[in-house]
């Protein structure tokens, strides 16, 4: 009766071939990349940081200009 138990069961298992074949080729196109270009990546960095300092200087600007526009008016 025990033999005929591990008869059933080892009949039943199968390894599935095609899962590993992705697992294959999903580590085959992540070695394929491309490469990132340093520089390129550095003068968008610079670009964005003085489009914040310019925008940071306007409202700093803005905000003097309206108090004293307030004080003469006031004075």
């Amino acid at each position: 009766m025990s033999t005929e138990s591990l008869n059933r069961t080892s009949n039943n298992i199968e390894t599935p071939s095609i899962n590993l074949d992705v697992l294959k080729q999903k580590k085959e196109t992540q070695k394929s990349k491309k490469k990132v270009c340093v520089n390129q990546l550095n003068h968008r960095l610079h670009v964005s940081q003085q489009k914040d300092k310019l925008r940071n200087t306007v409202i700093i600007c803005s905000v003097f200009l309206t108090i004293g526009v307030l004080g003469f008016i006031v004075g």
